[in-house]
């Protein structure tokens, strides 16, 4: 709409004579070969044809990618040191009521189940992002949320201590005098030598409660699979199979009592706001300035936010390739477009950079 022709008297006027000095075409004309009162109309409508979209570069950056790791590392060591100066400042109470545990049959062998799934979660995100041709770019995502995280689950658990939500878990004595550096230090290598996982014999320190970490993990492999493997319906199943692998990893968490049910709660909350939010910023070109439009900016972490994804231009495309050198990949292509052509198909069948 043209505001300013409509402010002047004689504006109206002006653009109706410019309106019938230009010839205009009809939307509906008739047939040359039919009467004008027939019925018949022939409707011509001209539509543009989308220009074809011009490949983008997304760069991958591997020195922001190896930055991101350090962060994740760092994260992961402000959770080991709450929870090695949290163990002796765990309280002897009896668990807390929970409305989830005080109504479930206790199974011991339910956390070991839960971190089994973990793993087998773990391995199907990896080969998921292992395949997307911006592998780079997905690993540091991945990296940076949960270095986030983690160091949000360090701060959460060292400001609030509960007891342990099952009675019946060996935890490591508590010392009588104040933990020296050396005796920390070596709590730390402990706890990160077994990976945070109790299955192994190493997670001995309690103390980890409020945001469980089974959780957090099991919800970020979900995210992974869901976001950057395909979404056509072939591969609805594979988000069912991860989704079902989170839910039941933490059911089999709560009936071993390895954690409160505030505990998953927290962890899902945190995780899937911060992974969602993460990647609406990162899917959005003009959040990724400052400015009075942009309150996202005052979200601590998005200056970290804006460096790692200051060269990827738009929303990551959906294309996968195998995680090899490129004269390989090429020569597998070559052989695979071979083949295509002996059985009588097309020539163009494309191994890698696949898109849904």
């Amino acid at each position: 709409m043209n505001y300013g022709a409509l402010e002047g008297g004689g504006s109206r006027r002006n653009s109706e004579q410019v309106r019938e000095s230009t010839p205009q075409t009809p939307l509906l004309e008739t047939s040359s070969e039919t009467p004008s009162t027939s019925s018949s109309l022939e409707v011509k409508i001209d539509i543009p044809l989308p220009e074809e979209r011009m490949d983008m570069i997304f760069p991958d950056e591997p020195v922001k990618t190896i930055f991101s790791i350090l962060f994740l590392v760092f994260g992961f060591l402000v959770t080991t040191f709450s929870l090695a100066l949290t163990h002796d400042r765990v309280p002897n109470y009896n668990p807390l009521p929970d409305i989830v545990l005080d109504n479930t049959t206790y199974h011991q062998w339910g956390l070991k189940a839960s971190e089994i799934i973990i793993i087998i979660s773990i391995v199907l995100a990896f080969v998921t992002v292992m395949l997307h041709t911006h592998r780079m770019i997905v690993f540091r995502r991945v990296f940076l949320i949960l270095g986030l995280l983690y160091m949000y689950r360090g701060l959460t658990m060292f400001v609030t201590v509960l007891p342990i939500s099952d009675k019946n878990y060996e935890c490591a004595p508590k010392l009588n005098h104040t933990i020296t550096f050396l005796e920390l230090i070596s709590r730390v290598v402990t706890i990160v030598s077994g990976g945070g996982l109790s299955m192994n014999g190493k997670q001995i320190y309690c103390g980890d409660f409020i945001f469980s970490g089974h959780t957090m993990v099991l919800m970020m492999t979900f995210f992974v699979v869901r976001e950057y493997s395909p979404r056509t319906k072939r591969f609805l199943v594979l988000h069912l199979f991860s989704l079902l692998l989170s839910v039941t990893g933490v059911a089999m968490l709560l009936v071993s009592r390895g954690h409160y049910s505030i505990d998953c709660l927290v962890a899902y909350w945190v995780t899937s706001r911060v992974w969602w939010t993460y990647h609406t910023l990162a899917n959005n070109n003009n959040l990724k300035l400052s400015g009075s439009h942009n309150h996202m900016d005052n979200i601590w972490w998005w200056y970290l936010f804006k460096h790692a994804e200051s060269n990827v231009p738009d929303q990551l495309p959906r294309k996968y390739s195998f995680p090899l050198p490129k004269v390989i990949r090429e020569g597998i292509t070559r052989r695979w477009e071979l083949l295509g052509s002996g059985a009588g198909g097309s020539g163009h069948h494309r191994l890698e950079d696949s898109e849904e």
